[in-house]
């Protein structure tokens, strides 16, 4: 299981460990594991430590064993499968007692409500998906959602994260849907999000793409973004944020609304204050063909 060790403001991803694993530990496996801070093949190991090819080959095994470290990659050549391993982090931990202590990652910065959802120890707790920039699903559209590094950069105010932090749609899996998950773009980039569109209270229609509010009864045609936080369809004991809008220009409003208004967003809905899901309309006031100012619809 993954964590992290923080030491004066650093941190280090940490791999949590039964204690029978550590047994498994010499000083020839400690240098293995210190060598594979990134992927490596036995023989390339074999070569940088100065070792018997076979000797890293039973090593490997133990160490594989014991869950220290993990299978990448491996490619066939010569008949043979030559196989990748890396290490599981940067470090190991045993829990000897559960006597957690609260921490803290930037003194007196607090994360907006609607992204406390997503953040546990200080650490972001989710995964950001865009659409994949391929042709892809039924609508065979490619995403452009670059705007989702702006919230990145946001969210790092807050937050550390563990790699990687964002994923394609794609790379989605059934077991992944069920995390927390922060959403890019509407139903026609994004597979993810036309699968959970009959769940938002603010959905796209399917024909046209309209943004449709359950919740005042209107249909915005006009160039929108929304902003919404639902309990996750897939797992209701998680959340998905979600930031579209009819097209890149349009969820780049979306962020911005987040980052410019993210008390206004989080109160809720102007037709039920109690469901948080905005309409977000962006205009470019100083003509530079960026919009800079946003208005919340409902």
């Amino acid at each position: 299981m993954k964590a992290k060790i923080v030491l004066d403001s650093k941190a280090l991803d940490t791999e949590l460990v039964e204690s029978g694993s550590l047994s498994v530990l010499s000083e020839d496996r400690l240098r293995i594991l210190k060598a594979l801070n990134e992927p490596k093949y036995p023989a390339e190991l074999a070569k940088e430590l100065k070792m018997q090819v076979q000797t890293v080959y039973y090593h490997i095994r133990l160490l594989n064993e014991a869950k220290l470290i993990e299978l990448v990659e491996y490619e066939e050549t010569g008949g043979a499968l030559a196989k990748k391993y890396v290490a599981k982090g940067d470090a190991l931990s045993i829990i000897l007692n559960e006597k957690w202590k609260p921490f803290s990652f930037r003194a007196g910065v607090s994360p907006p409500t609607l992204l406390k959802h997503f953040i546990s120890g200080n650490f972001f707790d989710g995964r950001i998906v865009v659409g994949s920039p391929d042709p892809h699903g039924k609508y065979r559209s490619r995403g452009s959602e670059f705007c989702s590094l702006e919230f990145a950069m946001y969210l790092g105010s807050f937050a550390s994260f563990s790699y990687p932090l964002f994923y394609l749609d794609t790379e989605i899996d059934e077991r992944m849907k069920k995390d927390n998950l922060v959403l890019f773009g509407g139903p026609k980039v994004d597979t993810i999000v036309d699968e959970i569109n009959s769940f938002l209270p603010i959905y796209f229609e399917e024909k046209t793409f309209a943004v449709i509010s359950k919740l005042s009864g209107k249909k915005y045609e006009e160039n929108v973004g929304v902003v919404e936080l639902i309990d996750n369809p897939f797992n209701k004991s998680n959340k998905i944020l979600l930031i579209a809008g009819l097209n890149h220009i349009s969820t780049r409003v979306a962020v911005l609304s987040l980052i410019k208004q993210p008390k206004k967003i989080e109160g809720g809905n102007l037709y039920n204050p109690k469901v948080i899901a905005k309409v977000v309309e962006g205009f470019d006031e100083d003509g530079d063909g960026i919009a800079e100012v946003v208005d919340i619809l409902e």
